[in-house]
């Protein structure tokens, strides 16, 4: 079982510059390739630093390429829709192949901020349909080093381009976001492994990946799904009275976050082509209010002693067979030197342990 990291670059802190926070996030990201950890994953976000920002995760990526020796990085994810030339991108992937070689890990995703959409002026029900003609667009020229294509949403004639890719991603494996059924099926159509957040009670989200693996079998009987990724939110330290208190407190002010930035508790996912799965969880949350739904959050994440971590991601792997941790240990302004501290403990007893479970 590998072990990573999943950055989230939320600047809730006080009295913090946008780019005073990101070089600490940056200098986090260095400690975990100091000790040991298997990769780290970037996220896609822009507009809203209470939230996230990392408005290009491959340029973040081409400067820790230079600053690491051993870790894997990847993109956690390319929100595909927000972007109109997939040559682009197909061009920045081969580029990072260059210098990082099989160290890189590739990642797409949908997003579903509508304001980011908004900001964009990217109609949000267009959404899935860009998302599959560019990810196919994408694979396609990382095989071949070919662009040439002409669907509904992107044209391009043909033409090469360098560097020319070493290798494609179809059989070599690439990470697709699925946090709904219909992005499940997508993930695994596309030959993508399922990468996903954990926010709900395990057995949903096993179910979730039943679900995937059995499409990615019906579509791809000869390929290997790979072990999903799950990241969830985690604060680790030897004192389980203080971990509780520390993974509530901040725990829960990111939780809150989340309902903002993306109007979970709001009434037009059902009108949204392509996210009406959503629609379900917001009209949960109305009824049971966000007062349970946050500590259902705060329940669901992996924190603790290393002996709880360790205990819980035991149980998931029990369940669901070989998995990938990808935790977020920075957020909701928790200070730097607690992140650290429970990253390095994180690093020393809870990484190794698991690695032991594959």
């Amino acid at each position: 079982m590998e072990v990573g990291l999943q950055f989230i670059f939320q600047n809730t802190h006080q009295g913090v510059s946008d780019a005073e926070m990101m070089r600490k996030e940056t200098a986090i990201a260095l400690v975990a390739d100091e000790i040991g950890m298997d990769f780290l994953l970037l996220p896609e976000h822009h507009f809203d630093p209470n939230y996230s920002m990392m408005p290009d995760n491959m340029q973040w990526l081409s400067y820790l390429a230079g600053k690491t020796d051993r870790i894997k990085l990847g993109t956690g994810a390319i929100i595909l829709p927000w972007h109109d030339n997939p040559t682009r991108i197909a061009e920045k992937i081969s580029m990072l192949q260059v210098v990082l070689g099989d160290r890189f890990l590739l990642g797409f995703g949908r997003g579903l901020a509508r304001e980011e959409y908004r900001a964009f002026g990217v109609d949000m029900n267009t959404a899935r349909e860009r998302f599959d003609q560019s990810a196919e667009i994408i694979l396609d020229i990382l095989e071949t080093g070919i662009a040439e294509y002409d669907t509904p949403h992107f044209k391009q004639s043909r033409t090469t381009i360098t560097p020319k890719p070493e290798f494609g991603y179809r059989d070599r494996g690439f990470f697709s976001v699925a946090m709904t059924p219909d992005s499940g099926v997508a993930a695994a159509n596309l030959g993508g492994t399922m990468m996903s957040f954990v926010q709900l009670p395990w057995d949903q989200h096993n179910a979730a990946v039943e679900a995937w693996r059995e499409r990615f079998r019906e579509v791809h009987p000869n390929k290997n799904p790979g072990a999903p990724v799950f990241s969830d939110f985690t604060y680790c330290h030897e004192d389980a009275a203080t971990a509780e208190k520390v993974a509530r407190e901040y725990l829960s002010k990111y939780y809150l976050s989340v309902i903002k930035h993306y109007d979970f508790d709001g009434s037009h996912w059902g009108e949204t082509k392509g996210y009406q799965a959503y629609q379900a969880g917001a009209s949960a949350l109305q009824e049971i209010g966000l007062e349970a739904a946050c500590e259902g959050f705060v329940q669901s994440q992996a924190w603790g002693t290393p002996e709880q971590i360790i205990a819980k991601w035991t149980q998931r792997a029990e369940i669901t067979g070989e998995l990938r941790p990808a935790m977020a240990v920075s957020y909701a302004g928790m200070p730097f030197d607690m992140v650290e501290q429970s990253l390095r403990l994180i690093g020393e007893k809870v990484a190794p342990a698991l690695r032991k479970l594959a």
